[in-house]
């Protein structure tokens, strides 16, 4: 039997790799990552694994070579790749074709293409299986082909890969419904060359489905399942307490802090209920009194409502933008998506359930879960520098928030991984 190893690509910061690696015990012997920092970070954490810092239209020559050099000849068993896809349109390729004949169509972001390098090395290294994330919206995504022609990514996913003797199959999975405690949709395409697994499971459908296909994990968590959601409260409430602006750190965890609010954002949030919006409070501190005005900014008592507001022409304006911000969360259910702006009270549903600011750090690592007891061996971001970081301080707040609002759970990859591994113990 050979051995079992992986590649990454679009790797981040190799947080999905913690979960193949450290979780399912397939070691990743290879990652690609464009930025240094998330780059500096597989490095520290994956000493062993080579990382392929830059483009991947430069590197993925080497990439392949090494693979094929590392393992003689041999395919690997996993690759997983998170490529960014901003999308050319949702809209149906006629019209988009239409308008590229006419010279009507825009430059598009260059990133819309680097699914068709990650598909180049697919069809070389022919890996046994892999594991394509990324956001829901892809399902319906059209980009310019191999051929400059506009085409649905999955299809000419399916398409370049059929002759290699892939079967695939893309489901919409919400990772809260395989225990980790943030609400968190991506669309997750897994494709798999072992012949006896696609002959048994081979269908003559579409690619995407809404129903749950034989290569993606069962859920374990949530209504349909045998355990509830790991909700906020089961997994930070025994944190210390922290404020915005009285106590923003503890002095026994350097990842337990948080930004500071100015006095406007505390004043708002001070007053907002578990799980509702600062727009929501028409009930004014001093005399109680609800207005039935949805778009006062002060009671009839002349005092300023605890609501988002700036001064628009000279006159008190509600913020414009969605009433998600400002929001607070909710004790016991899951965390709204970590996205990269999680520090931001102003983004979307940010808010701690009851204390007046948003998660800590310390809350994003633990409802992430690449702060979690499964692991042998404890994620590190010290030492890697970037944004804004004085002298003395050991890793950037920046960069923990980006890296991982940006990656799949790691929970979430050890369970997709360990499934094909049974899937393949049973069939192949």
């Amino acid at each position: 039997m050979k051995q079992k190893v992986a590649g990454s690509l679009f790797s981040g910061g190799g947080i999905g790799d913690v979960g193949l690696e450290w979780g399912a015990g397939i070691p990743v012997i290879a990652a690609g990552e464009i930025i240094p920092s998330r780059a500096a970070l597989i490095r520290k954490n994956f000493p062993d694994s080579r990382v392929f810092e830059g483009d991947i239209h430069d590197f993925k020559d080497d990439y392949i070579r090494y693979f094929q050099k590392k393992l003689k000849g041999a395919n690997p068993w996993l690759l997983t790749l998170s490529p960014p896809c901003q999308g050319m349109s949702s809209n149906g390729a006629g019209r988009i074709s239409a308008e590229i004949k006419a010279g009507k169509r825009p430059r598009e972001d260059k990133r819309n293409q680097l699914i068709l390098p990650g598909i180049e090395i697919l069809e070389k290294l022919k890996p046994d299986w892999f594991i394509l994330e990324n956001v829901k919206r892809m399902e319906n995504t059209i980009i310019r082909n191999e051929c400059k022609h506009p085409e649905n990514i999955l299809d000419c996913l399916s398409r370049r890969l059929y002759s290699s003797g892939y079967l695939i199959f893309a489901n919409i999975l919400d990772f809260r419904d395989y225990g980790v405690p943030h609400h968190r949709e991506r669309l997750i395409t897994i494709g798999c060359r072992i012949s006896s697994i696609a002959e048994r499971f081979k269908s003559t459908g579409s690619v995407f489905s809404k129903n749950l296909s034989p290569f993606h994990a069962p859920v374990s968590h949530g209504k349909i399942s045998y355990q509830a959601w790991k909700t906020i409260r089961d997994t930070i409430g025994h944190l210390p307490e922290l404020d915005a602006r009285s106590k923003r750190s503890d002095p026994n965890d350097i990842y337990h802090c948080v930004p500071k609010w100015n006095d406007n954002q505390y004043f708002w949030m001070r007053h907002t209920p578990e799980g509702q919006t600062a727009f929501e409070n028409l009930t004014c501190p001093c005399c109680k009194k609800r207005s039935c005005d949805l778009n006062a900014t002060r009671c009839v008592c002349g005092k300023p409502l605890p609501r988002p507001q700036v001064l628009r022409d000279g006159k008190e304006s509600l913020v414009r933008g969605f009433k998600t911000s400002y929001r607070r969360m909710l004790w016991d259910k899951p965390a709204s998506t970590l996205t990269m702006n999680s520090g931001v009270i102003s983004s979307d549903m940010k808010g701690h359930p009851e204390q007046n600011r948003v998660l800590s750090l310390r809350e994003i690592l633990l409802l992430s879960t690449l702060d979690n007891s499964a692991w042998k061996k404890t994620y590190s971001f010290e030492g890697v520098r970037y944004g804004r970081m004085s002298p003395d301080e050991t890793y950037s707040k920046k960069l923990v928030r980006e890296v991982i609002g940006e990656s799949i759970p790691p929970l979430a990859m050890m369970k997709l991984v360990n499934h094909i591994q049974k899937l393949e113990k049973k069939y192949a």
